[in-house]
């Protein structure tokens, strides 16, 4: 029996081109996602594959989503793509600074790990028990298989 998900990826692109944003695993689409089987949030990116993309920085797009995003999720993704990351990027702080949409080395480094990685095939693993969902040609499939 499968548990779907309103935010079954795979069924969502059926319907959309290729090539619409929402259909690849990036950041801002891992701050979206929780567990199905607990709840949990953030899960975890096991990365197999990921490209890393070229987009113009813009910082009003980036203080735009400052509110939707939880920094704890950020800060997991921080972690799960350090190698993904340029070392010369300004590294996220524990807590969300208070001047964050001023500060454009911070805002520089958020629009990068939000929209320039790309994880191709990967996984998302629960850190809570341990519930796996598959990444493949960039899409989340977030249906939980009950056994």
């Amino acid at each position: 029996k499968a548990t779907v998900s309103v935010l079954n990826w795979r069924a969502h692109t059926e319907r959309r081109p290729k090539t619409h944003f929402l259909h690849t695993m990036k950041g801002l689409t891992h701050n979206l996602l929780a567990c199905l089987k607990c709840s949990a949030f953030p899960l975890q990116v096991k990365v197999g594959t990921a490209e890393q993309l070229d987009a113009e920085f813009d910082a009003e797009y980036v203080v735009r989503m400052l509110p939707k995003l939880d920094w704890k999720g950020l800060l997991v993704l921080q972690e799960n793509l350090k190698e993904f990351i340029d070392d010369e990027m300004t590294a996220l702080p524990e807590e969300q600074p208070v001047d964050l949409h001023t500060n454009e080395a911070l805002l520089r480094t958020l629009h990068h790990i939000l929209t320039e990685i790309k994880v191709i095939d990967g996984v998302l693993e629960c850190p809570n028990c341990g519930a796996r969902f598959n990444i493949k040609d960039t899409i989340p499939n977030m249906v939980l298989l009950e056994g």
